[in-house]
């Protein structure tokens, strides 16, 4: 089956909510150059039809909220939204987080840590909708990072 085509005003609902979202990841503080990034980890999203916009607002207001105290806190190196251009791929949005251990996520001192972060969260919601009404997480995957950028 194909995804329906993304609309002029869809494009436009979906550019106005990237720009109008949070600038998280903008205000974060830089990494400290002691804290290379190992691994980078991309979780791939799809957008439940006509929730573009809504889900990429949703990983600003959430997520990137969560995501720039684990920056402060030396948990995360980085992190980023990349959206796909294309109106009938397989993924809508791709997250990517980068992390100063092998072991990503699975690191136990990360995840107790950003556990603590996930705890003192109050979700936002969009438009009344969470994130299971605004698309699925289609999977996660960990990549090494063989050399850093400047």
């Amino acid at each position: 089956m194909r995804a329906a085509a993304v609309t002029p005003f869809a494009a436009l609902a979906s550019a106005l909510a990237f720009a109008a979202a949070p600038a998280a990841a903008a205000t974060a503080p830089a990494p400290a150059a002691a804290r290379a990034t190992m691994v980078i980890e991309w979780t791939r999203l799809k957008a439940l039809p006509g929730q573009r916009a809504n889900l990429t607002s949703f990983i600003f207001l959430n997520w990137f909220a969560m995501d720039a105290k684990a920056v402060e806190q030396g948990l995360f190196t980085s992190y980023r939204l990349i959206a796909n251009p294309a109106a009938d791929g397989d993924w809508d949005l791709l997250v990517e987080v980068g992390y100063p251990t092998p072991a990503g996520y699975d690191d136990p001192a990360t995840q107790a840590a950003f556990g603590a972060i996930r705890a003192a969260h109050r979700q936002v919601p969009v438009e009344g909708k969470t994130l299971k009404e605004l698309g699925t997480i289609l999977g996660t995957e960990r990549l090494p990072v063989l050399t850093g950028t400047r």
